[in-house]
């Protein structure tokens, strides 16, 4: 632990509630160190940690107010907290202290040194690189700190929402994403706080290497609640919620919100270089157990397997023939180890591995972490594995063929069943042979993909861009044009961009090899076509049966811009998908950018059309851009997003 580094600690638990008046309880909040050098740590910082609140309580009412110091108590942080609503116009008013139980996660503790606070001169360079976007309405002193004003804009919630979603909030089963959707949006041209109420607001920060830390303020402009921390990574939009109430008896107009910025600690290279062996090891551990199962492939009966669910559905078996073995990864020190540990006792005639998954089940060391099979575990297979997963230790799955019918592609219910992998905490590995790689699959905003072990971090953090055009190839103006725009969207971006494609030629592969050029990553959702085989050499990609098109399209969610070039059919396809998902507030408001005008004219004066005749809000035209020019494109950005 380093103490001149930001510090956050895991979601603290409420341990006991107390009633302590009408308007208020007391609250007994629980934190545990995520190991004992982290606890030896805060034991030396009881008197500089800091408490925020979960945002989604702040967003629903209810304030957290710190009353004493962090104390030790046995293997834990307790601390002392006031509990009341702020608003008594939220729909949860009558009921909100039967809301805070036992057991509800309330927020973080925090360590913010002075050491790691950025200067007036060091948030101007930060600016000017790229590596820290403010609002465009910011004010900087000499101490260092921001003052901004919020959007003209207010949120509140549906009035129709019943106690059972406030519960799913407040327990976290329901979290950020859920309230953004249901909280309502007002647009004003000034922004008041009413005596003795608050409102939820909202501003732009895009942050990717800094922690923010929100003044609560004096009160003379509002207080905003004790959910003061911005995350790195985590706060990255125009729709940042700030709630501010107002305590007095006299209103508050254009309220002004202070803040501080922090360095969040760098990722080190031995951290990665250390997932890269641990990566390269695996993938050699598999590719001999592979080896192994061709050359000696299993002689058993699969009749021999004895399922556990009597179930059955239809084209799938849980005994069908899968070849797979259960083993320690960790306990093969190297390839003649593991050689020595599958070699058959019988070796002139004996097999490796066994038949079905089921047989290997039955089999399974009882330390094994890792179970190695042929195809991706079909839905009866999965079952039968998640049966006997609390008498296994397993940490981990690798496949190899992701499909006995459809080859390099994923079904939509395998989609899903990685999800059911996810949720239970197995990783899931893909030794790619068309690749030649080992690849972890991981989630970025709710969609997985597949992706090396120690570009996992990148990959999260990367600002995505889509690029969407055809396979057709293109002309040397669309050339030139696509390679100038993405050369001016890495720069405005800075650091950690990455580029998602459909994983075809033209468009798709130009913008490919322009990003990884540019350093950044480079994506693609593979779509199985005959007309578009797949090209490889991603850093990140999935995969998708050609019924899985539709669906195929929600993992270009992920993406936090969306470029249109030159397209046909499917493109203009996917145009329709991405402005209704602007519409319907599924993606945020953000800009949508046609590039190469005349060829997108029509479809301008169309849009112009559905707007007019309020087919459409009229505030789309206010992210939509039509331009030839990527400077042009880069001033949208900025205007769009509220940004310097």
């Amino acid at each position: 632990m380093n103490q001149d580094q930001f510090w956050t600690s895991q979601d603290g638990q409420i341990l006991t509630v107390r009633p302590k008046d009408d308007n208020a309880v007391s609250l007994t909040l629980a934190f545990w160190p995520r190991h004992p050098a982290e606890f030896d740590f805060l034991k030396s910082h009881l008197a500089h940690l800091d408490f925020t609140e979960r945002s989604t309580l702040a967003r629903i009412g209810i304030e957290m107010l710190v009353t004493g110091k962090p104390t030790v108590d046995g293997n834990r942080i307790l601390l002392e907290v006031e509990a009341f609503i702020y608003d008594h116009s939220f729909p949860n008013a009558p009921y909100w202290k039967k809301l805070l139980r036992s057991g509800t996660p309330v927020g973080r503790l925090f360590y913010a040194p002075e050491s790691a606070k950025l200067s007036t001169a060091e948030i101007w360079d930060a600016i000017k690189a790229n590596t820290l976007k403010l609002p465009n309405t910011i004010s900087i002193d000499r101490e260092g700190r921001v003052f901004l004003t919020p959007h003209q804009v207010r949120y509140t919630l549906n009035p129709k929402l019943q106690r059972p979603s406030f519960e799913r909030l407040v327990s976290g089963v329901a979290g950020r994403g859920y309230l953004d959707k249901v909280q309502l949006r007002h647009e004003t041209d000034l922004l008041t706080i009413p005596p003795r109420s608050g409102i939820l607001t909202s501003c732009s920060l895009y942050l990717k290497e800094h922690f923010v830390l929100l003044n609560r303020g004096e009160g003379n402009f509002g207080i905003h609640t004790s959910a003061v921390l911005l995350d790195p990574i985590k706060t990255f939009g125009t729709n940042i919620m700030l709630e501010i109430y107002n305590t007095g008896d006299q209103p508050v107009v254009n309220p002004v919100v202070s803040v501080e910025i922090f360095r969040a600690p760098e990722p080190s290279d031995a951290e990665a270089k250390t997932l890269q062996k641990k990566r390269v090891r695996l993938q050699a551990t598999a590719s001999e157990i592979y080896k192994c199962l061709d050359e000696n492939p299993p002689k058993d009966a699969p009749e021999s397997a004895k399922p556990k669910a009597r179930i059955t559905v239809k084209g799938q078996s849980s005994t069908m023939e899968n070849y797979s073995i259960f083993l320690n990864a960790g306990a093969v020190a190297d390839a003649a180890a593991l050689k020595a540990r599958l070699a058959p006792a019988n070796p002139a005639g004996a097999s490796c591995g066994f038949r079905t998954m089921i047989q290997a089940l039955d089999a399974a060391p009882e330390d094994a972490d890792t179970l190695v099979t042929d195809y991706f575990p079909n839905l009866l297979e999965e079952i039968e594995l998640l049966t006997r997963l609390p008498q296994l230790k397993l940490k981990r799955v690798i496949f190899r063929k992701p499909s006995r019918t459809h080859g390099f592609f994923l079904s939509n219910n395998a989609h899903a069943r990685l999800e059911t992998f996810d949720a239970v905490g197995l990783d899931v590995y893909w030794l790619n042979e068309a690749m030649n790689e080992l690849y972890l699959h991981t989630y970025k905003k709710e969609h997985g993909f597949f992706v090396r072990d120690e570009q996992v971090r990148k990959f999260r953090e990367s600002t995505i861009l889509a690029f969407y055009g055809s396979a057709v190839g293109l002309d040397q103006a669309d050339t030139d044009r696509i390679s100038g725009l993405i050369e001016k969207l890495t720069g405005f971006i800075g650091r950690d961009v990455g580029v998602l494609t459909g994983g075809g030629g033209g468009v798709m592969r130009l913008a490919t090899d322009q990003a990884r050029g540019k350093g950044a990553m480079t994506g693609a959702c593979f779509l199985e076509l005959e007309a578009q085989p797949p090209e490889l050499g991603v850093d990140f990609f999935n995969t998708f049966q050609e019924t899985g098109r539709h669906n195929r399209q929600k993992w270009f969610e992920i993406a936090d811009f969306c470029i249109f070039n030159v397209g046909g059919m499917g493109t203009l396809e996917e145009i329709g998908i991405e402005l209704c998902n602007l519409k319907l507030g599924i993606r945020p408001r953000v800009p949508y950018v046609f590039y190469n005008a005349r060829f997108w004219n029509d479809l301008k004066k169309q849009i112009r059309e559905m707007i007019r005749t309020k087919r459409a809000p009229s505030w789309m035209a206010d992210y939509i851009l039509f331009t030839d020019d990527p400077d042009e494109v880069v001033a949208f950005y900025r205007k769009s997003l509220k940004v310097l």
